[in-house]
């Protein structure tokens, strides 16, 4: 019997809840076994043996006869080599995020949607001594952060409330995790156009993001600016957020033509 319910959406689908276990790999110094899986995806044991077997037998993960754990499998690595090469997405991303960093002396990163989740898949370091720092092919739910923020904001409402299903981790006390006060973010994001956070995943950081799309105007990704709190002040802050905007709006028209 199938486990999708009649009343899921798309979004509940079997199909998302393989790409939930490929991204539990996304950015794992070790091996993971089927509780660290389940831990990280929200996904209960059963499903994620199951989806990890079949993975396995297509190569996408490969397990230690031994230990029992799984890591990425040769068919995933293939995956991945040819879309650093061909993504136009980070291509044309990393230009921009280049000249963006030069522009205003900050960090800049690239995010790319997944499902309920966005990867990190560029960055481009601030040249000042301090200076906030990501780590590129980590993963994290939509929920959480700037870029998050941005992507989920657009996204239809239904996806939206699927995403909002899984419970929200806490990364810190910064941490918004209560559905309705994520949705009245939410709200705000999509009256000003950009997300704005402080502190939610690291210390004196606050990040300004907003939204790439596709050519089909679907978002598919963010950009982001993330500042040393201390560093801002109104008008820094005002001048980030549209420096973003306008970055985010660049890539998205590059994105629109073939």
């Amino acid at each position: 019997m199938s486990e999708t319910l009649a009343n899921e959406t798309p979004a509940d689908s079997t199909t998302m809840r393989v790409t939930e276990v490929l991204l539990a790999f996304a950015g794992a110094t070790e091996p993971l076994g089927i509780t660290d899986i389940s831990r990280i995806t929200n996904l209960s044991k059963a499903v994620v043996h199951r989806i990890a077997q079949t993975l396995c037998a297509s190569s996408f993960l490969w397990q230690n006869p031994k230990t029992r754990k799984y890591q990425i499998g040769v068919a995933a690595f293939s995956l991945a080599d040819s879309a650093n090469q061909t993504s136009r997405f980070r291509q044309a991303g990393m230009e921009i995020l280049a000249d963006l960093a030069e522009e205003t002396g900050e960090t800049t990163t690239l995010s790319g949607r997944i499902g309920h989740r966005r990867i990190y898949v560029g960055q481009v370091e601030s040249r000042q001594l301090i200076r906030i720092s990501v780590e590129v092919g980590r993963a994290h739910p939509l929920t959480i952060g700037a870029s998050g923020a941005a992507i989920l904001a657009f996204l239809p409402q239904n996806e939206i409330e699927a995403a909002l299903r899984a419970p929200v981790p806490a990364v810190n006390q910064a941490t918004v995790t209560e559905p309705e006060e994520v949705r009245k973010r939410l709200s705000v994001v999509r009256e000003h156009g950009f997300a704005r956070t402080t502190g939610e995943r690291v210390r004196d950081s606050t990040s300004f993001a907003a939204p790439v799309r596709n050519r089909l105007g679907e978002v598919m990704g963010a950009m982001s600016i993330a500042s040393l709190t201390s560093r801002l002040n109104v008008e820094r802050e005002e001048m980030l957020s549209k420096c973003v905007v306008e970055a985010a709006h660049r890539l998205s028209q590059r994105l629109a033509h073939p």
